[in-house]
């Protein structure tokens, strides 16, 4: 494609429509409202605030990273497709959990759905790919292979392919964002200091893809971009370029969750009354089998709903 160099004018002018992003990203708001709806009908306490967030934040971080100038530049400029990746990845999973997503498809249906939607999501396989280090190092994965496998230049060849990368580099984000903000698939001991823990470490795992990208002599994505640069060196140059935009924008994207998990700690030592700040940790088991449930991993011993009241309540406001 012959495009005119990238400019502030070109940014917020340059979209391309994509109608299968589209027509999910109505569906998807389509569905929100009608469970954020029924979910103040029932008296739940749901923030109007959280509304805006998924909608506006999320969904619309979303066809911004899919359809605006970088979707455009995508296949020119390898920092373009970076950047997408890299917010996919980190800060729309974050503005889609500040609307309790979780919650509100909860409330799209009556108890038996319910009781369907919370089996499911209290299910091992659940459990253990949105345990925290789990879902970070699946993120780190899923992008070294992006970049360094035969996933990039097919996507940049079809449309078909591209669309689905972006949906897999949003899930995988997802599964570490939507668990760190809530309180319905996370283990007991992953209190709010241990939460803003997992966060930090994510952070830092971050930044590997970018280090790896920014050292690589390798030509990326089959070399689609050689045929766009006048010579390896400039193609490499350019490679350099979008793995320093990774690394930098991973870390700084990174911020949001730490800040809301830090103010989400804050605000729950504020409601803790001294007598449960003396209390330290889960109370002990007081089975006649205890060394035996200890022994067993936390996504077998702690079943089913749990704390979720408690936690919908105190998150929604």
């Amino acid at each position: 494609m012959s495009l005119p160099p990238y400019s502030a004018d070109v940014a917020f002018t340059d979209w391309r429509f994509d109608p299968a992003i589209t027509t999910a990203l109505v569906l998807a708001a389509a569905g929100y409202a009608v469970g954020f709806v029924r979910l103040r009908r029932s008296g739940q306490p749901v923030a109007w605030w959280r509304l805006g967030a998924f909608l506006v934040l999320g969904l619309g971080g979303i066809a911004v990273c899919t359809m605006s100038s970088l979707a455009v530049y995508q296949h020119t400029d390898l920092w373009a497709l970076a950047i997408q990746m890299t917010l996919l990845i980190s800060i729309v999973p974050v503005c889609l959990a500040l609307g309790a997503p979780l919650d509100v498809a909860r409330g799209l249906g009556g108890p038996a759905w319910q009781a369907r939607w919370d089996g499911w999501l209290h299910s091992r396989a659940v459990r253990v790919l949105t345990f925290p280090v789990v879902a970070a190092v699946l993120g780190v994965v899923v992008q070294m292979y992006l970049y360094f496998g035969p996933l990039l230049g097919a996507a940049l060849r079809s449309r078909v392919t591209m669309d689905a990368t972006y949906l897999l580099v949003l899930v995988v984000g997802c599964l570490l964002a939507l668990p760190l903000l809530g309180a319905e698939i996370l283990p007991d001991w992953c209190t709010e200091p241990i939460r803003l823990l997992f966060a930090a470490v994510d952070g830092l795992l971050d930044a590997i893809p970018g280090i790896a990208v920014m050292t690589t002599g390798a030509l990326l994505a089959g070399g689609f971009y050689r045929s766009r640069a006048d010579s390896t060196a400039d193609a490499l140059a350019a490679e350099h370029l979008a793995g320093a935009a990774v690394l930098a924008l991973a870390e700084v994207v990174g911020l949001p969750l730490l800040i809301v998990l830090f103010f989400r700690w804050a605000a729950s030592e504020t409601r803790r009354t001294p007598e449960t700040r003396v209390s330290v940790g889960p109370e002990p088991v007081r089975t006649e089998d205890a060394t035996t449930a200890l022994d067993r991993p936390w996504w077998e011993t702690q079943t089913g709903p749990r704390r979720t009241d408690e936690y919908r309540g105190r998150g929604s406001h």
